[in-house]
């Protein structure tokens, strides 16, 4: 028995040790003279002309296929997604009856080339109207999760021995050798 304490004692004086390191995020970072050359000089011009430039001309493009489509950056969200998913349950019918339309309007106007008038492209494409239906869902699959003690990443399509999709005799489906 006083080697199981002893064992013990030294192992919570080494976890004790362990535990006083600062992790690699919240310890100091010194910079090199080269560093901070490029810091000081380099990096505030690249932002100015090089990135900055390109962010915007991508963000105006974006705008741009958004408008002539007539759609919204909330309708290019994956549906198949399971916040999105839940969100979509949650909206109003005239918000899902308008997000139909719209999608339904720009295939039409994709296969046959086409864009909306230029008095129709008079609206904010960014304006997120699924936002508080989607931080809604968000809760909402977290309590279940938590309820029903699931993690995201446990993707099982069974809990048990049956897989739920119509076999009848555990393991029937999952034999291999």
């Amino acid at each position: 028995m006083a080697l199981y304490r002893a064992l013990s004692k030294s192992l919570l004086r080494t976890m004790a040790a362990e535990r006083a390191v600062v992790p690699w995020y919240h310890q100091e970072v010194t910079l090199s003279p080269f560093e901070q050359f490029c810091k000081a000089n380099i990096y505030p011009v690249w932002f100015k002309y090089v990135k900055g430039p390109y962010e915007r001309y991508q963000y105006e493009h974006m705008i741009a296929e958004l408008r002539g489509l007539g759609l919204m950056q909330d309708d290019q969200l994956n549906d198949k997604e399971p916040v999105v998913e839940r969100a979509l349950e949650l909206l109003p019918h005239d918000l899902v009856m308008g997000r139909y339309r719209r999608m339904m309007r720009a295939q039409e106007m994709m296969a046959k080339k086409l864009h909306l008038p230029l008095e129709e492209q008079n609206y904010d494409p960014m304006i997120p109207y699924m936002a508080p239906f989607i931080e809604e869902a968000k809760f909402q699959l977290q309590e279940e999760q938590e309820l029903l003690q699931f993690h995201p990443w446990d993707r099982r399509l069974f809990a048990g021995y049956n897989t739920g999709l119509g076999e009848s005799t555990p393991y029937s489906t999952f034999m291999t050798w």
